[in-house]
């Protein structure tokens, strides 16, 4: 389903792979920045990017690895 505001991409089965591996990486990156964060502000802030990726990865199909 679309949203109001949304953009919707097409990716070949290789590329949903490639994209989910590098969005897993970033938010075990993510994860580690907010645990060394200091800041609240910038806290919530690295929150909500993660909260934006794991949607993104919610939406991207299941492959398998090869």
């Amino acid at each position: 389903m679309d949203q109001p505001g949304s953009t919707a991409i097409k990716l070949t089965d290789d590329q949903a792979g490639i994209l989910k591996e590098v969005l897993d990486a970033k938010l075990i990156d993510l994860r580690r920045e907010i645990s060394h964060t200091d800041s609240p502000r910038f806290r919530e802030t690295l929150h909500q990017v993660e909260r934006v990726l794991e949607r993104v990865l919610e939406q991207l199909p299941v492959t398998r690895s090869a």
